[in-house]
């Protein structure tokens, strides 16, 4: 008697391929048959077997198989027989992931730019090391956390959280559908670490002082000092769009200054500078120019822009008036300067940081500190860019605290006066500092700033007052003390 209770169910017959059931001499079933048409030689078929406990991976496998022979069919991608397929076909790391990165595209359809390249390169260049020459669907799990257990310790964080990320996305890609709409070619990244982005070391560096940077303009050559003042004080620019600045860009009538362009060096990053997209679509931009810069944009002009035509650049090389000033003639000279100043710790960058961190502190919102630096994102701009000053920190909680829970604490009381009289000197060191450059310009002197300085010019509410204390003189004795609120 044959058994029955192992024997498979019957299916429907399917449009396309068929699983059959293989018999032994006895007529009981041993495995499951799955196979289809060749494609490139129709007289005869592919096969595949399975055993009895695998009659549904049997169908999914022909359903698999119907999806690439549909393909081929269509002509997007050429069908390879199954015996075929694996390390021989397969693309290895190093190839693959050097296709992905040639054929990347940004949102707006650009190509990465030549420094980006660059970077991706290095970091390829480390995974390479361990994966370059492996297979992707050879590429384990295994192999990746060691490989991730290693350079986290070998490393530096910066280093190592931009390789994890690369092969995280690069593996993830492989496991999508292709850009080519063909399948994917491994059926899961073996990347399942989560990454984390390090805190960034200048987080809590103090912003670049008045004093530092007027050092650090001094010590700048005249040509380039110009650049110091346009990051420092109009819009946090960067170095390279700074360095693309065209006549047509700068609006002294307005007092406004479009960010149009950065610069970069190509595709390859190599050979002279030029003009190219700025760093993200939000980087373009129209920021203010503050009043006291207008002379110093005007006087550079005047000195180092012979043509005034709108392409004609604001900043050129010394050498040669028809190529770019390399942003990294800048950087060098910085570099320079910051030692001299005794702040080793600040680049070129830490004045874009400074005109987000004081332009907040100097009230202005953080929607106009994020528009002013051309981020879209409120993360960005906080992590990266946002530097806290300890005692303007202080400060700010302990009035919060008092505005919220009023002490008549005679401590608390004297801590808020000590507060507000600290605030009135810094107005008042202010204004006598605003007054000794009036004086200096009236007269070329700062000294009898009593006798010298002119008088502040009345106006109709001014002359009403006078006349009416004129005519009712103040009585002393019964004249009551003023009280300011603090």
């Amino acid at each position: 008697m044959k058994d029955t209770e192992n024997r498979p169910q019957p299916r429907k017959r399917r449009k396309w391929g068929s699983v059959i059931v293989r018999r032994d001499a006895d007529g009981n079933p041993t495995s499951f048959q799955a196979r289809y048409v060749n494609p490139l030689d129709p007289p005869k078929k592919v096969g595949r077997n399975f055993g009895l406990e695998y009659e549904t991976e049997a169908y999914r496998w022909l359903d698999e198989e119907r999806y690439l022979v549909t393909l081929h069919n269509k002509g997007i991608r050429q069908w390879v027989h199954p015996s075929q397929r694996g390390a021989n076909t397969m693309p290895t790391f190093r190839e693959y992931s050097k296709d992905y990165f040639d054929k990347y595209r940004k949102p707006d359809g650009s190509k990465l730019s030549g420094r980006s390249n660059r970077c991706n390169g290095i970091v390829l260049r480390r995974l390479n090391e361990t994966f370059g020459d492996t297979p992707l669907d050879r590429i384990t799990r295994q192999m990746v956390d060691e490989w991730y257990a290693n350079a986290r310790d070998t490393l530096t964080a910066w280093t190592f959280e931009q390789a994890a990320r690369t092969l995280k996305r690069i593996m993830l890609a492989a496991a999508n559908e292709q850009a080519d709409g063909t399948p994917p070619l491994i059926p899961a990244s073996p990347c399942r670490y989560r990454v984390v982005k390090p805190q960034s070391k200048r987080r809590d560096q103090p912003p670049v002082t008045a004093d530092e940077i007027n050092r650090l303009a001094e010590l700048f050559p005249d040509y380039q000092r110009l650049a110091l003042w346009l990051s420092l004080l109009a819009g946090g620019l960067r170095l390279g769009e700074g360095c693309a600045l065209q006549l047509r860009d700068i609006d002294l009538e307005n007092l406004q200054l479009h960010v149009r362009h950065s610069v970069n060096r190509g595709p390859d990053d190599r050979g002279k500078y030029q003009l190219c997209e700025p760093k993200t679509k939000s980087s373009k931009r129209v920021v203010p120019i503050p009043k006291p810069l207008v002379p110093l944009i005007e006087a550079h002009i005047s000195r180092f822009c012979k043509d005034r035509k709108p392409d004609t650049m604001l900043f050129h090389s010394p050498m040669l008036d028809d190529w770019l000033l390399p942003p990294t003639t800048i950087e060098r000279t910085f570099r320079m300067a910051r030692e001299k100043i005794g702040r080793p710790d600040i680049t070129f960058h830490s004045l874009r940081a400074t005109h987000a961190t004081m332009l907040v502190l100097e009230g202005g919102t953080m929607r106009e500190t994020m528009d002013d630096l051309g981020h879209t994102s409120l993360t960005v701009a906080v992590d990266s860019y946002q530097r806290v000053v300890r005692e303007h920190h202080r400060d700010t909680v302990e009035l919060l605290a008092y505005r919220y829970m009023p002490s008549n604490d005679p401590t608390v009381i004297r801590t808020v006066i000590d507060q507000k009289e600290r605030q009135i000197d810094k107005l008042r060191d202010e204004v006598e500092r605003l007054r000794k450059i009036l004086l200096e310009r009236d007269t070329g002197t700062g000294e009898n700033r009593e006798t010298v300085l002119p008088k502040k010019p009345k106006n109709r509410n001014t002359e009403t007052l006078e006349n009416r204390d004129k005519e009712k003189p103040m009585n002393e004795k019964t004249c009551e003390p003023m009280v300011i609120a603090l």
